[in-house]
């Protein structure tokens, strides 16, 4: 990574600055935003891999760690309206893939959060996590069960719970707010992921990459969106 400008990549991250992580952390409506997470992820890892420190960075680490705490709390006080309906297929296929994205999540935050001497190490912990917990795949079906494409489920998320909670408005904003939370930590890890995989080359060439993965999940994310929109559309308050 030494082809790497330290400045430019300080000035791309506060670019976006710690008001991107808040749309994370502090997810709490059926539309959230998140696109902003690219533009940070992999900047941010480059300066942690380099040791960069300063009190901008751990305002930002700080906020990646409040994503994991906020997706525990929802989590928590979602699982009782959303248990209520008995989709047991499709729990216990959502389930592993959730243990999975937190999994690799957990292992990028230890890398975030490591001390110096111990970032290496936690780096290639973190590569090996996430090749084992399935790489990107938990990414792919997760979007591909949202929106209806692909064979990793039956049916796809939203017309499931739709139609065993009888289009429950609140059953479907939970639901919704559960799926944003986990894509936003699925974007983070795999940005992360793709980020060190690119160590070594020229900070151009990695910054073209970056703009192709953005083109390509922005596009996704909006389709995401336009999915979750409809399905809300077809409820009763």
């Amino acid at each position: 990574m030494s082809n790497i400008n330290l400045e430019e990549e300080k000035a791309k991250l506060k670019q976006v600055g710690v008001t991107a992580l808040k749309c994370m952390s502090v997810i709490s409506s059926e539309l959230a935003v998140i696109h902003p997470i690219f533009g940070v992820a992999g900047s941010l890892i480059r300066l942690v891999l380099h040791q960069v420190d300063d009190e901008e960075i751990q305002d930002l680490k700080s906020e990646f760690a409040s994503v994991n705490r906020k997706l525990d709390e929802l989590s928590a006080q979602n699982n009782s309206t959303l248990q209520n309906i008995k989709v047991v297929t499709t729990e216990c296929q959502y389930w592993q893939l959730e243990q999975n994205l937190h999994s690799q999540y957990c292992a990028f935050m230890n890398m975030v959060n490591a001390r110096p001497e111990h970032i290496e190490s936690k780096k290639e912990d973190f590569k090996k996590r996430y090749a084992q917990d399935m790489d990107d795949q938990n990414l792919h079906t997760l979007y591909d069960s949202v929106v209806g494409t692909g064979k990793a489920f039956s049916e796809p998320i939203l017309k499931v719970y739709l139609e065993h909670s009888k289009r429950n408005h609140h059953v479907m904003k939970m639901l919704i707010i559960r799926l944003n939370q986990l894509f936003c930590i699925a974007l983070t890890s795999f940005m992360g992921h793709r980020t060190i995989l690119m160590e070594g080359k020229d900070q151009k060439e990695i910054w073209k990459y970056e703009e192709s993965l953005i083109k390509e999940w922005e596009k996704k994310m909006d389709d995401v969106q336009k999915s979750m929109q409809k399905a809300l559309m077809e409820c009763s308050k």
